[in-house]
Parts: C-alpha cells; structure tokens; sequence
C-alpha cells in the first residue's frame, strides 16, 4: 500500500514538473518587450522556475536550517524593485524568498542564487573562484559569462530569453540538472 502511494506521488510529482517547465518555456519564449512585461521581468521569473529543475547538494539541504531562500545581486541593479515585487508572497523550494543587494562580493550573506550583474572578466574570474566550493546557483546575463565558469547565463534570442547551462561547472559543485531543463537550454561543458 506504501509503494502505491510513494509511485503516485512520484508521478504527480514529475507531472507537476513537466507543466511548470511548459510555463517556463511558454513564459521565456514570449516577446519580451511588451507593453505588460520587460526583460528583468522574465528574467526575476525564470528564478523560480530555475529553482525547480535543479537540485542543490545534498549537504546543503541538510545544514541549511534558514526558513528562506535567499536571491542576492551581486553589483549593480538591474532589476530595480521587480524582484521585490515578484517575490514578496511566493516561495522557493517550500521557503519564503528573501531578496538582497550587495555591491562586493564579501558583503555577500548565504544565499541560494546570486546573480552576477555585467562586470569585466577580471572581476568575474575572482568572484568564482571565492565562490568555489559553495553550493550558490550563479546566473547572469553577460556574454561569455557561462563559458568563464558562471553556472547559468541568460542571453535574448529573437528577443526570447534562452538560458545556457555550464554543466560541468554545475555538476562539479554538486548540483543536479533535470534532463527536461538540459533539453531547453545551450549547453556548454557538457558532461
């Protein structure tokens, strides 16, 4: 009866998954430069549905005991009060989202996601190499980003925002990728 159960759940559960990655893709593959919605939109969006397809180290899980997630932008806002604003009632792997601003990199509180706002390469190779070994999702939306080593790089395609993912990057920190998630994005590093 218990194994019953356990499959039913595993199946809701990846059925749940399969939809939110439809509303990801139907979402990220919308003109983003409508009337109602811009690009940091899409992209403080895209954070959560992120968070969905991939699963932090297992360590993580269990020392991390903060009832938030925590979203840091690291240098300049581009986001303005959107993340607030998106943010200020939902959670993120069953966790109230908790939104900060930092100018450097050891002003940096523990944090689920950072995104690395546009810095020039020298910068960015220093902030990932203090951030090695820690089990933060880096995103950005600068090119060449993913490529230096930053887990996640959104980048504008036909004005739809595309993701690229460095998987090796990412699997080396410990972090797993959902296949539905691979299959959507540009891999770089693949494994």
């Amino acid at each position: 009866m218990m194994n019953k159960k356990h499959v039913r759940f595993t199946f809701i559960k990846q059925k749940i998954k399969t939809v939110l990655l439809a509303v990801l893709m139907v979402v990220c593959g919308t003109k983003l430069f409508s009337q109602t919605t811009d690009e940091y939109t899409m992209k403080a969006i895209a954070f959560e549905k992120l968070a969905l397809f991939v699963t932090w180290p297992a360590s993580t899980l269990k020392n991390n005991h903060s009832q938030e997630f925590v979203i840091a932008v690291l240098g300049q806002n581009p986001f303005g009060d959107i993340l607030e604003n998106i943010y200020k009632n939902k959670k993120i792997k069953d966790k109230k989202v908790k939104i900060v601003y930092v100018k450097k990199l050891q002003q940096l509180p523990e944090c689920q996601i950072l995104f690395i706002s546009k810095t020039d390469s020298e910068k960015l190779q220093k902030i990932l190499d203090d951030l090695k070994g820690k089990p933060i999702l880096t995103i950005s939306d600068t090119e060449g980003f993913a490529q230096a080593g930053c887990f996640i790089n959104y980048y504008l395609n036909e004005n739809k925002l595309r993701f690229e993912i460095n998987q090796k990057a990412m699997q080396n920190a410990g972090f797993t990728i959902d296949y539905r998630l691979l299959r959507v994005s540009k891999i770089l590093n693949p494994t």
